[in-house]
């Protein structure tokens, strides 16, 4: 039986390209991948007869031309059902292609895959600083995914670098929270001293989800930062830690700042339920402020601590009747009073 490839003797020229008869008919079977079984069916012969289709992959990626372009695409809606060899060799191609949405859509299905064999000349991309940030977005991906503590080094130059496009090293940051050695803890750390408040959150953010006992000293010093939303990854941070000094460290900056400051920060850690943390808390109910005092007695009702009891005993004439109602319910949560003598 004769190859579907291969079938006839002649050639003919496309675009200016020289392509055999091989070539062309391999080329006409793939613009007519328009369903789903015509793809597994193509797929399968690729497949079966890879020599014919890396004679393929060498005409189209020769050259470019606006017809070639689609025939790069028809061969990468193929990527997810070739053989490991051949997606291999195919994105080799694809990533050196001078289209960057052809570039993009092989740096993605590299993704997909898992492949680092592709890695070094991902590290290429990556460093182009004139390659599209899509592009390089992936390589980051990529690195970040396969292997990155060998390619922590340029993830972290990537994240250091203030001359880089600001989102590329928010990816790099995202690719180094799988890396937890020392340098990666340090370039984090030094990243919330940086003057982008985008680059300070997402360094807060990645050290919170690491929960390294290193980043103690940097995320308390961040609890001092102007954003909102980097004291707040800086508390998550520390309030996830199972650490005496992180959470030690938590109370007493609690116990100093703003009235506001105050009600946000119990709000965010009083999931956290430790003896540390529910004592702050317990301190705040001899606040001035009512705000503080709702909040702190409303903690105290989600968390019940019974050392409270006493403060919580105070607040139950106060002129605030929000203030006397969160009392009543932490007082009942905490034991200090039976449920019988109170109309909640």
């Amino acid at each position: 039986m004769r190859s579907r490839f291969t079938d006839g003797a002649m050639a003919k020229s496309t675009k200016g390209i020289f392509i055999g008869q091989t070539v062309t008919n391999v080329l006409e079977l793939l613009a007519d991948i328009k369903s789903a079984s015509k793809r597994k069916e193509t797929a399968e012969y690729i497949n079966t007869h890879p020599d014919e289709f890396v004679s393929v992959l060498d005409s189209v990626f020769k050259e470019d031309s606006v017809e070639l372009t689609n025939y790069k695409q028809y061969i990468l809606d193929l990527i997810d059902l070739l053989s490991a060899k051949l997606v291999v060799l195919t994105i080799e191609r694809v990533i050196m292609d001078t289209d960057s949405r052809i570039r993009l859509r092989g740096l993605q299905a590299a993704y997909r895959t898992r492949i680092d064999s592709l890695n070094p000349h991902l590290v290429d991309i990556l460093s182009d600083t004139e390659e599209k940030f899509e592009v390089r977005k992936w390589a980051i991906h990529i690195l970040g995914s396969t292997d990155p503590v060998s390619y922590g080094r340029i993830l972290r130059k990537t994240a250091r670098d203030n001359h880089e496009n600001v989102n590329l090293r928010k990816e790099a940051v995202f690719a180094l929270t799988k890396v937890t050695d020392d340098e990666t803890v340090g370039t984090l750390c030094a990243l919330l001293g940086d003057p982008s408040a985008e680059i300070r959150e997402s360094g807060a953010w990645a050290l919170s989800n690491m929960s390294a006992p290193e980043s103690i000293n940097c995320l308390l010093a961040a609890l001092e930062d102007e954003s909102e939303k980097v004291r707040d990854w800086a508390i998550r941070g520390l309030r996830d830690m199972d650490d005496a000094k992180a959470l030690q460290g938590l109370a007493d900056v609690m116990a100093r700042v703003s009235s506001d400051e105050q009600v946000r920060m119990i709000r965010l850690v009083v999931e956290r339920k430790s003896e540390i943390i529910l004592r702050a808390i317990t301190e705040l109910l001899s606040s001035e402020n009512v705000a503080v005092l709702r909040v702190a007695a409303w903690a105290i009702g989600v968390s019940p601590y019974p050392p409270a009891v006493a403060a919580l005993r105070n607040l139950l004439e106060y002129d605030d009747e929000q203030v006397r109602h969160y009392a009543k319910i932490a007082l009942v949560g905490s034991g200090g009073i039976d449920t019988t003598d109170l109309q909640l």
